[in-house]
């Protein structure tokens, strides 16, 4: 999908919810190096991130745009520090689902003789959807990893 990186400060941050496998939300809003200003709508973040996304942080911010959710990925602090995260939620689900449709539909034509419609509409759903997820962070993966992270300021 995408994926996009902010070099600044964290204003505020507007949790809604945080579980073990992710962190909720609603707005993060930095102040660009620049000198202007960037709001996040809603976002979803890995919990190795979330514990590093504060007011008062400074560095680079990996973004991404998955199928149907955005968030932050990873953080290079200016101290040096380095974080990199990415939520798995729909990716694993994805593929469970797919798993226990491809069973269903095995069961149900080895011992029917019939092919369900539900469990194979979501089986062709779910087996693209999973390497679609996985694309995006592979891809945020790769992006963190290329980078060399913030250049020292100027004199």
């Amino acid at each position: 999908m995408g994926s996009d990186r902010i070099d600044g400060t964290i204003e505020a941050v507007w949790l809604k919810r945080r579980r073990d496998k992710l962190a909720v939300y609603d707005k993060i809003q930095f102040r660009l190096a620049s000198g202007g200003e960037r709001v996040i709508g809603k976002s979803i973040v890995a919990p190795a991130v979330a514990d590093r996304l504060v007011p008062g942080t400074s560095g680079r911010f990996y973004l991404y745009s998955a199928i149907d959710h955005k968030g932050v990925s990873g953080l290079r602090d200016a101290a040096g520090g380095a974080v990199f995260g990415f939520p798995t939620v729909n990716e694993t689900a994805m593929l469970v689902i797919g798993a226990l449709n491809i069973v269903w539909l095995a069961l149900a034509v080895s011992l029917a003789g019939v092919v369900p419609i539900l469990p194979l509409i979501l089986t062709v759903c779910s087996i693209p959807l999973y390497f679609l997820y996985r694309g995006t962070r592979l891809e945020a993966r790769r992006r963190f990893d290329a980078d060399g992270g913030l250049a020292p300021p100027a004199p």
